[in-house]
């Protein structure tokens, strides 16, 4: 099972809200190529045959200004561009997982301490492995993540290869890859959809909530549902672990350390 995963970080537009979202889509491997050629299709039938090779970037596709013309009654290519690529995560099933963040020190979701998981991955990680335990078990997650370049690929890599191999928790991850791989986002549907994905959580939480309502909609209807009771509700008692997690203030402020195996 492939994981795509790229990173979002939005500010509102009076600058006092910044959020920053860490996204991936569940693809398997045996769907991968069909998709990739069905959202290529996409492109050229929405945008002109020139769009073939063009890179879907939530920043572009998702403007103010198409969803000012829509309103106007003016169709957006890009917006039914957008709508029709949902439609086909809807159509094969694909589960979708996001952890949103507020906190300064974690919005470039970039792993600067490699003895210290950030929050963000971490609970991205608890739900991925759910899903495969439950939807997969006999399958391995492999984490794809959108190319950052050497440096941060590589504190991505260390601090994520460190969580699985020396913490406790990481070792009962055990249907996710220990090491994670990276993709070049241009050349990969799978990083471009899980970047439309994070740009809408976070433009819904950072004041856009009217302006992109229904496509945040349908990023709750994708989203990964535990079948077990793995999680808490809001009042501390069992409940399902859902795919979207807004990380709150308390217990969860603290990155989690990644403990040296004995020896």
């Amino acid at each position: 099972m492939l994981l795509f995963i790229d990173e979002s970080w939005q500010q509102s537009d009076d600058r006092k809200y910044k959020a920053g979202v860490l996204a991936a889509v569940a693809i398997a491997s045996q769907q991968f190529n069909e998709i990739s050629t069905e959202v290529r299709g996409l492109k050229c039938k929405h945008l002109g045959f020139q769009a073939d090779g063009l890179e879907l970037k939530g920043n572009k596709i998702f403007q103010r200004y198409y969803f000012r013309l829509e309103k106007k009654g003016v169709p957006s290519n890009q917006l039914n561009l957008a709508r029709s690529i949902y439609s086909v995560c809807e159509t094969n099933g694909l589960k979708v997982f996001a952890t949103l963040t507020f906190p300064e020190q974690e919005l470039d979701l970039a792993c600067a301490n490699p003895n210290q998981l950030e929050r963000p991955f971490f609970f991205l990680f608890e739900r991925i492995n759910q899903f495969m335990k439950e939807s997969h078990p006999d399958a391995v997650a492999k984490l794809v993540f959108d190319d950052r370049g050497v440096s941060t690929n590589e504190r991505i890599s260390r601090s994520v290869s460190n969580f699985f191999h020396k913490s406790s928790t990481g070792k009962s991850f055990d249907r996710i890859m220990k090491v994670p791989l990276f993709a070049i986002s241009r050349e990969n549907v799978g990083i471009q959809i899980a970047d439309l994905i994070a740009h809408v959580i976070g433009r819904r939480f950072t004041g856009d909530q009217q302006l992109t309502l229904d496509f945040f909609k349908r990023v709750k209807v994708l989203q990964y549902q535990s079948q077990e009771l793995v999680g808490k509700t809001p009042g501390g008692s069992p409940g399902k672990l859902w795919g979207l997690k807004v990380i709150k203030k308390g217990r969860e402020d603290e990155s989690l350390p990644i403990e040296e195996s004995p020896k």
